[in-house]
């Protein structure tokens, strides 16, 4: 059931790269983002379904998909779902329609445009149900092409140095937070990426702040955090409307997601340490946020 969050949107990038090329580009726009929508209401009625049937009286994962995929890797095909995730996908499906209907139907290139909004919401959804942790880096990584592109290809006057901003802070921190996954695996002495909350107990608590302190970089360049969060503005005044709500309602929730998921729960220990300097982090990105003063027009 929730393979079918990932391959639809997917399967609407795939028919719409095949769309065939028949009258104005403005009314094949059109067409094609009444198709787009369709998909993302597919999807928004298929998370319904799943909320429908989602027991809240059982804890840990609901709808459990388990495929072994690269063995010799620890990478397998495991997707399950929460009260933690499943209030996210929905906002995911729910957004991702939005922003389909919100974009103009006068854009040039719709079939990559449409095409790139599909994969950016299957992505994300593949991440918030992923309980691999490298089957979840990968979705992590999947929606920063696509999100690269749509700033590049459909964004403002400066949309390149904002794109290329946003594609080197985001690789940097899926570098820190794949480190941080091969520790916890390496140095806890798992035979597989498959996530357990007890995957670093085992690991000392020096090592755990480590692990921990690479996780709320990665993480938190994502969300964004001060002082990581200076590629935000860019992107966010460089990207189109419908892209910049993506990426305020559902991309930056990723990171906050990630760092309960993979942060809080697999260094409970580590957290206890560190919860008294997050919290005078989290009191500084408050304080400089309310000072921040939009530059004066020109």
């Amino acid at each position: 059931m929730l393979s079918a969050l990932i391959f639809i949107p997917l399967l609407g990038a795939l028919i719409l790269s095949l769309w065939p090329e028949r009258g104005p580009e403005s009314q094949q726009a059109v067409q094609m983002r009444q198709f787009a929508a369709v998909i993302q209401g597919i999807s928004l009625a298929w998370v319904v379904v799943l909320g429908c049937q989602f027991d809240i009286q059982m804890p840990g994962m609901q709808f459990v998909e388990s495929l072994a995929w690269v063995e010799s890797l620890g990478l397998t095909y495991q997707l399950g779902v929460d009260g933690l995730a499943l209030p996210l996908i929905f906002i995911n499906s729910l957004l991702g329609l939005i922003a389909v209907w919100a974009s103009p139907a006068t854009m040039q290139r719709p079939r990559l445009y449409f095409s790139l909004l599909l994969i950016i919401g299957s992505a994300v959804a593949g991440a918030f149900v992923a309980q691999n942790l490298l089957l979840f880096f990968i979705f992590y990584e999947l929606e920063l092409i696509p999100l690269y592109l749509l700033i590049a290809i459909w964004g403002g006057a400066r949309r390149a140095y904002a794109a290329t901003k946003f594609l080197i802070y985001t690789a940097v921190s899926g570098i820190l937070i794949l480190g941080g996954f091969l520790g916890v695996v390496w140095l806890g002495g798992g035979s597989s990426f498959d996530y357990d909350p007890t995957l670093a107990a085992s690991i000392g608590m020096v090592p755990q702040l480590f692990l921990l302190g690479a996780m709320l970089v990665g993480f938190g360049i994502k969300i964004p955090l001060f002082p990581f969060h200076t590629w935000l503005p860019d992107a966010h005044v460089e990207a189109s409307t419908p892209v910049s709500v993506l990426l305020a309602g559902v991309l930056l929730k990723l990171g906050t997601y990630g760092l309960v998921r993979f942060g809080l729960q697999l260094f409970p220990d580590a957290w206890t340490v560190l919860s008294p300097w997050l919290a005078g982090w989290a009191v500084v990105s408050v304080l400089y946020g309310s000072l921040a003063r939009s530059p004066k027009p020109t």
